[in-house]
C-alpha cells in the first residue's frame, strides 16, 4: 500500500493488500486494518452490511465492460 500525496491524493492498494484485507474480515483477532509505511493513512476492512447500514451502495463504472454496476 502506498499513499501518494497531491492535489488529488491517491491510495494505491496492491492485489495482495486487497486479499489481506478480505482475509482479515474472517480473523476474529485481527484489527482488520492496514497502515501505510509512513503512518499517514489507515485502511480498515468492514463488512458490506456495516458500511452500507445507513445508505444505498453507489454505482461503480467498469471500463472494460463500458457499464455501471
Amino acid at each position: 500500500m502506498k499513499y501518494i500525496p497531491g492535489d488529488r491524493p491517491v491510495l494505491e492498494l496492491t492485489r495482495r493488500n486487497l486479499t489481506v484485507l478480505l482475509d482479515k474480515l474472517d480473523d476474529p483477532l485481527s484489527q482488520r486494518s492496514l497502515m501505510d509505511g509512513d503512518g499517514y493513512i489507515i485502511v480498515k476492512a468492514v463488512e458490506d452490511d456495516e458500511h452500507y447500514a445507513n445508505r444505498e451502495p453507489g454505482l461503480v463504472y467498469m471500463p472494460s465492460m463500458g457499464e455501471y454496476r
